[in-house]
């Protein structure tokens, strides 16, 4: 297909400045109803995330290595099949599809429930189940990303996906103390659900949704080969790409090595963990308010930041690691989260900028890979150095690719972008609608 680099290649009229947005974008009835949908549904998703891990640890007899097998079945598809969900959101309806992939997740987990309450739940089917979320995520993602633009105004696109992320990180408090009271009062039935339940939220917030510009991409080819070659073929992109890769490494150890790090380098019990997520969750949910001028900002201002945004992230986590109280690194933590959300917004919505529609899809299925198909990868690796070498050097290594890449590469992006395929869609790098 040569139709994006066509696009890529015209020269676009110079569209006149317009005035900058006012008031939250909260404030808009298509992308409040949006928030609270994915709140409602994220906040479900961590709730089943901690109850099923609770769930095969008990009727696998305390086998802390099924517990992992079941995370990973979350993320394998991830990895695996991201790249065709991309392809999927430029080949279908992409409001359709994500509504698709919303009833698969509702309906497995929905089954989930009925066979726990029925007493005849196994370790397989809790995999299985858990499979079959990846599979969700591995459509949702990137088409709930392309989305964004067929009913946001292209100059806030930044201040939606900050806040858009707002959701996953308020979910991440939400969800497990939730699913910490479920347990208790109620067993894991409603827990599961719920969770089947919550979906329903992000399927009505879509019907009632009125989308400003077409939700199906235009052209002919939808193969992720010629995505692949699209995305290397532009340093921009390439550049971008590299910077989601580098921050979803260096975030992992957030995750897989709480524990050790509570316990092994701060002496606190294992189950402090949660206040290492909570505290990282805290500063980049902040970021979303604190920064909004940011997000709002042209590419230019958000691009001299980024490498500073990113280097702030890295040395957030490194500083953590090494501070010699634990409350004290937990603020150091927040701090850095305020770096991750601002430079994960800043590179996401660079990328909506510099793609043009008929290839959103699948650039964005390319960015869930690096995103998050790289997480089980990641894991395996500050997993071994921490058994080598202990959860601070773990840290400090896997930190160091995204140090490097915010003082050697992200300086990159300031130089201004060349008429890309985005202006196509009658938007300017800068996020200035066209006339």
């Amino acid at each position: 297909m040569e139709a994006p680099e066509t696009v890529a290649s015209e020269a676009a009229p110079e569209v006149p400045a317009a005035s900058g947005p006012r008031g939250s974008l909260l404030r808009e009835r298509n992308f409040r109803v949006f928030f609270i949908g994915q709140l409602i549904s994220n906040c479900g998703t961590f709730l089943q995330s901690v109850s099923q891990g609770v769930l095969v640890y008990q009727l696998s007899g305390r086998n802390n290595f099924m517990v992992g097998v079941t995370q990973a079945a979350v993320f394998l598809p991830v990895l695996l099949l991201s790249l065709t969900g991309g392809s999927l959101a430029d080949r279908f309806d992409r409001r359709g599809l994500l509504i698709a992939s919303q009833v698969l997740a509702m309906v497995a987990t929905g089954t989930l429930a009925i066979v726990v309450t029925t007493g005849n739940a196994s370790v397989g089917l809790v995999i299985a189940v858990a499979a079959l979320v990846g599979v969700q995520y591995a459509v949702a993602i990137p088409t709930s990303q392309a989305l964004l633009p067929a009913f946001v105004e292209p100059r806030r696109l930044g201040e939606a996906i900050g806040l858009n992320s707002v959701t996953f990180n308020v979910a991440r408090v939400i969800g497990p103390a939730l699913s910490t009271a479920l347990l208790a009062a109620a067993g894991f039935g409603l827990a599961f659900g719920l969770n089947s339940l919550s979906f329903l939220a992000l399927i009505g917030a879509l019907a009632m949704i009125t989308f400003r510009r077409p939700t199906r991409a235009g052209g002919e080819s939808r193969s992720v080969k010629e995505a692949l070659a699209y995305a290397w073929s532009r340093p921009r992109v390439r550049m971008l790409l590299l910077g989601a890769l580098t921050l979803a490494l260096a975030v992992d150890p957030l995750t897989t090595l709480a524990p050790a790090i509570a316990n092994e380098v701060f002496g606190q019990p294992r189950s402090q963990a949660g206040l290492i997520l909570a505290a990282f969750g805290f500063g980049s949910m902040s970021a979303a308010f604190l920064f909004v001028r940011l997000l709002r900002a042209e590419s230019s201002v958000r691009y001299r930041l980024l490498p500073w945004l990113m280097a702030l992230f890295a040395v957030g986590v490194m500083g953590f690691v090494w501070m010699p109280v634990f409350g004290l690194g937990l603020l150091v933590l927040a701090l850095g989260g305020l770096g991750f959300l601002t430079s994960t917004t800043t590179l996401v919505t660079g990328l909506q900028e510099e793609v043009a529609e008929a290839m959103r899809g699948r650039i964005m299925g390319i960015w869930t890979l690096c995103a998050l198909g790289s997480r089980p990868i990641a894991a395996l690796i500050d997993g071994a150095i921490a058994d080598l070498a202990g959860p601070r050097v773990a840290v400090f290594v896997i930190a160091l690719p995204l140090l490097f890449t915010a003082i050697l590469v992200m300086p990159r992006l300031r130089r201004a972008p060349g008429r890309g395929a985005g202006l196509a869609d009658g938007v300017v790098p800068g996020g200035v609608p066209g006339a």
